[in-house]
């Protein structure tokens, strides 16, 4: 992420946070999801998806408005359908055989 550490720890941090949103694509039938990482004050909100992710600039959550970032990523997200917020709708269960 540019701006970000180049050190060992800050690469390897990514590289956790991007293997948890593979996981959670692969687990849970989705086309895409969007995630807030928080590091101390700061916070980024990350749209995933199969190619790969957009990261927004890291903000200030406690002040100069990033309060006001993230208020209006959650109710904007608490409004969207699951379609939208990136669940397959082919996906279907397979009923069981006997």
């Amino acid at each position: 992420w540019p701006g970000e550490s180049k050190l060992v720890h800050g690469k390897e941090t990514r590289g956790q946070i991007a293997s948890y949103a593979g996981i959670t694509m692969f687990l849970s039938y989705r086309k895409h999801f969007m995630s807030v990482v928080v590091f101390g004050t700061y916070a980024r909100l990350i749209f995933w998806d199969r190619r790969g992710a957009v990261v927004s600039r890291r903000f200030n959550y406690q002040k100069g408005g990033g309060d006001e970032i993230l208020f209006k990523f959650y109710l904007r997200f608490s409004q969207l359908t699951s379609e939208q917020r990136g669940y397959d709708p082919t996906v279907v269960e397979v009923p069981p055989t006997d």
